[in-house]
């Protein structure tokens, strides 16, 4: 599984770095709406890339791209955890941890369908009402969609991630 610690570590150096290079000032609230905006749109971008959806016009998965965004909101997850205080919900022990990887695929278009519906309520939930576990069962549903429905591997999510801090350390 991820080193989930060391994870959350680095989004927060990276968010206290960003707010010293550009002299950003602004307050608890309006940050934490800031990171739940970017994160809401995040999931969006993470959607469009796996495409399963789009039944439409498919689009063939662009594993790359996918990856790339499911770091993208994994990491804002993370943030967002610290900023609402419950980064005790990001910790998985060895048993969650088997339990999600453990989760029967989801290759269905409803219950993908269910499962993106599911994290963007639980976290609407998590936001408006203050409801920690609605926001680890958000957590948890993310893990899995990616890890076990979308079958990314821990590795290749951590070197996404570690390239997009990268990434947006250089720009500052």
């Amino acid at each position: 599984m991820f080193n989930i610690t060391k994870m959350l570590h680095e989004i927060i150096d990276l968010e206290l770095e960003v707010d010293d290079a550009k002299e950003l000032m602004i307050g608890p609230d309006a940050r934490r709406q800031t990171i739940f905006v970017e994160l809401d749109q995040a999931l969006s971008r993470m959607a469009a890339a796996a495409g399963w959806y789009k039944v439409v016009n498919p689009v063939e998965l662009d594993h790359s791209r996918l990856t790339k965004e499911y770091a993208q909101a994994v990491a804002l997850m993370l943030l967002f955890s610290a900023k609402m205080q419950w980064t005790h919900l990001d910790v998985l022990d060895e048993a969650t941890a088997n339990r999600i990887t453990a989760a029967k695929q989801s290759t269905k278009l409803a219950d993908l369908n269910k499962s993106y519906l599911a994290i963007k309520h639980f976290l609407n939930d998590g936001y408006y009402n203050h409801q920690q576990e609605s926001f680890r069962h958000a957590w948890h549903l993310l893990l899995k969609m990616g890890l076990v429905d979308w079958q990314l591997t821990v590795s290749e999510v951590t070197a996404a991630y570690e390239k997009m801090l990268a990434e947006q350390r250089a720009a500052l």
